[in-house]
C-alpha cells in the first residue's frame, strides 16, 4: 500500500460552526474580562476574588464544551481546536485591560458589576436549573438541589456582609 492509502481520511471542517463557536466565545470572554477588570476597580478585594472564582468555575465547563464541539462536531484536530479555543480565551485579558485602562467612574463600575451579576443569574435560571429540574424525580433530590444552591450562595452573601462603598 502507498502512504496515501494508509493515511486516515480527512475530516471536513464545518467553518460556519467553528466561526460561531469561536466568535461567540470571544465576545463572551471579552465580557468576562470587563467584569473581572471592573471588579478589581471596586474597593473590595473580596468582591474581585469572588468574581474571578465564579468566572473561572463557569469558564472551565464552558471552554471544555467549546473544545468538544470544535473537535467532535466541527471537525478540527485536537491541536487546532485547543489553539483556537485558547486564542478566543485571550479575549478575557483584552476586556480586562480595556476596562482597567479606561478608568471608569464608580457608577460605571457599579453598572458593570450589576450586569455581570445579572448574567450569572440568567445562566443559572435559564440554563442550569431547567436542566437539573428535568433530572429530578423525587422530593429528596429537590431538597438536595435547594441545599446545594444555598451552599453556593452563602459565600456570596458572606462577601456582601463586608460590603463598603468607596469613599
Amino acid at each position: 500500500p502507498t502512504s496515501a492509502e494508509t493515511l486516515p481520511p480527512q475530516t471536513q471542517v464545518d467553518r460556519r460552526l467553528c466561526s460561531a463557536i469561536l466568535i461567540g466565545d470571544s465576545f463572551h470572554n471579552f465580557a468576562d474580562g470587563i467584569f473581572i477588570g471592573a471588579s478589581f476597580l471596586s474597593c473590595s478585594s473580596a468582591t474581585a476574588i469572588s468574581i474571578v472564582l465564579a468566572t473561572l468555575f463557569h469558564e472551565m465547563a464552558q471552554e471544555l464544551a467549546d473544545f468538544i464541539l470544535l473537535t467532535q462536531h466541527a471537525g478540527l484536530s485536537i491541536v487546532k481546536g485547543a489553539v483556537l479555543n485558547f486564542a478566543s480565551g485571550l479575549f478575557v485579558a483584552l476586556g480586562g485591560v480595556l476596562v482597567l485602562a479606561s478608568e471608569p467612574s464608580d457608577i460605571t463600575i457599579g453598572v458593570i458589576l450589576a450586569i455581570a451579576g445579572g448574567v450569572y443569574l440568567n445562566v443559572a435560571a435559564t440554563e442550569t436549573f431547567p436542566r437539573i429540574e428535568r433530572k429530578l424525580d423525587n422530593v429528596k433530590d429537590r431538597l438536595l438541589v435547594i441545599f446545594m444552591f444555598a451552599v453556593g450562595a452563602t459565600p456570596i452573601g458572606l462577601v456582601l456582609l463586608d460590603h463598603k462603598h468607596c469613599a
